[in-house]
Order: C-alpha cells, then sequence, then structure tokens
C-alpha cells in the first residue's frame, strides 16, 4: 500500500490580489504627484514676484494751496507725513506675487481738481491657481507742513494708516484689518475706525466743540491727550478694560464717563474685544 504525501495541486494565479495590489499602488503613486504639484504651487507662488516704483504731484489750486486729501488702498502700508516743500508728492511701490500676477492688474487712479487730491490703488479680485495672486501698494504721501487741510481721509484694507503731525479741520481713518496711528497738530474732528486692528490717537490739543471718535471692535484704543485738556469722555467697552490715569472714578464698570476741565469737546472711544487706554501729556 502506497503511503506516500499527495502531491500539492497549484491553482491558477490570484489575479484580483494582484489588480488590488496595483490600484493601490497607482493610487499612491497619484497622491505623491498631486502633492509635488501643490508645494510646487505653493512654493512658486512665494517666489514669483514683480515690483515698481510709482511717484505723482498733484496740482495745487489757483492759489497754490491744497483743500483735501483722500487716500485708498487695499493691501500695504499708508503714511502720510508733513515735509517742508509748498507741494503734495505721493510715492511707493506696487508688488505683485504669485503664480499668474500681473503690476498691469493693479490700478492707480488720482486727481487733483482745485485743490482736492484723490489718489487711489484698486487691486483685482483673486483669481489664479489656489487664489495665489496677491498685490500690495505701500503708499507714501508727503505734505506741506505749513498747511492745514479741510479734510485728510485715508482708507485701507489689509494694510496699515500712520498719520504724522496731521493739520486738518477733518480726519477720518478707516482699516479693516491694519493698525491706525494718528498723530494730530490740529484737529477739530477726528474719527479712527479699524474691525482688526489698534487704534493710538494722539493730540497736541482738542479743539473747542470739537468730536473725537474711536473705535477698535477687536483690538485697543489708545487716545493721548494733554492733561489740561477739556473735553467730557464717554468709553465703552464690552469684552476689555478702561484704563485711565487721568480718571477720578472707578473705571471698573464697562461704561464710563467723565468730564475733564468744563467738557468743551466731546471724546467717544468704543471697544468690543480690547483695552482702552487714556493718557494725559
Amino acid at each position: 500500500m502506497d503511503r506516500s504525501t499527495p502531491s500539492t495541486v497549484l491553482g491558477p494565479p490570484e489575479s484580483g490580489k494582484r489588480r488590488l495590489n496595483r490600484w493601490t499602488l497607482s493610487i499612491v503613486v497619484i497622491g505623491i504627484i498631486v502633492v509635488g504639484v501643490l508645494f510646487s504651487l505653493i512654493y512658486y507662488s512665494t517666489v514669483v514676484t514683480s515690483s515698481e516704483n510709482f511717484s505723482y504731484g498733484p496740482q495745487s489750486d489757483a492759489q497754490g494751496t491744497y483743500t483735501s486729501l483722500s487716500i485708498s488702498d487695499v493691501d500695504g502700508l499708508v503714511t502720510v507725513e508733513p515735509w517742508s516743500q509748498p507741494s503734495i508728492l505721493i510715492n511707493g511701490t506696487i508688488t505683485a506675487k504669485g503664480l499668474g500676477s500681473s503690476l498691469s492688474a493693479v490700478t492707480i487712479t488720482n486727481s487733483s481738481i482745485n485743490g482736492d487730491v484723490v489718489f487711489k490703488a484698486m487691486f483685482p479680485v483673486s483669481s489664479g491657481i489656489l487664489f495665489s495672486e496677491t498685490y500690495t501698494a505701500v503708499i507714501n504721501v508727503f505734505i506741506p507742513s505749513t498747511m492745514r487741510f479741510n479734510s485728510v481721509r485715508v482708507s485701507n484694507t489689509n494694510g496699515g494708516a500712520t498719520l504724522d503731525n496731521i493739520n486738518s479741520t477733518s480726519l477720518i481713518v478707516t482699516t479693516v484689518n491694519g493698525d491706525i496711528s494718528a498723530d494730530c497738530i490740529y484737529c477739530m474732528t477726528a474719527t479712527a475706525t479699524s474691525l482688526n486692528g489698534n487704534v493710538t490717537t494722539t493730540f497736541a490739543t482738542l479743539a473747542a466743540q470739537g468730536s473725537y471718535n474711536l473705535t477698535a471692535t477687536n483690538a485697543n484704543i489708545n487716545f493721548i491727550a494733554p492733561s489740561s485738556s477739556s473735553f467730557k469722555l464717554t468709553a465703552d467697552v464690552l469684552n476689555g478694560f478702561i484704563v485711565c490715569p487721568l480718571c477720578s472714578g472707578s473705571t471698573n464698570q464697562k461704561s464710563f464717563t467723565e468730564t475733564f476741565n468744563g467738557g468743551n469737546a466731546n471724546v467717544n472711544l468704543d471697544s468690543v474685544n480690547g483695552q482702552i487706554t487714556i493718557t494725559g501729556t
């Protein structure tokens, strides 16, 4: 009797498992390629950069003076400062970054009619790959140090605004995502508003019957004026604190009012998520 071990019978190849392995390998390879492409796009969107400078000298009115100044930007710092010349000079740099970006996509408009100066930098809506197109315009404004304007306006979206030694009957500064710093030699009325940026203002004097309104929704407010100023202060904060070394009463409450030296001017400070600080010089 033959008791030898029966021979093993080989079956057909397991083609299903081989197909599965091939699919898995294909998916891994495709994933690596996609990740590589994404990293390449991100890399090139940061290194592909072009820039150019601009300069504009607006005309004054028939008397050689300027009445008002209006500056608008979308992304980039705006500075306004005095200089010794009798004319206004506006200059700066435009930068385009990312795949598909072009300096020609940024539009600069300017005008000067009877001393009313308007300067705007307008950007396109980002439409590049992965929204890689970004643009900035750094705007520098030089104004005559001896001249008083009827109004000075500066607006910015994703950039700050810094104004030094402003001499204007009216001052209005607004930003969305950027800090505001404004220094007034003389401003009869001043309004500074930022959604997500700190607001700091310094006044050499507060005008009688003047109005000063500062708002920082998600940031801090710093109001600085001479201790001898005559003004009525109203400060409101929802999720923050009021710090006022000048104040005689307690500032622990969320809404605080106090009158200083007769209260000729009105000062209104409003923050939702931030600290309000009042400082005397």
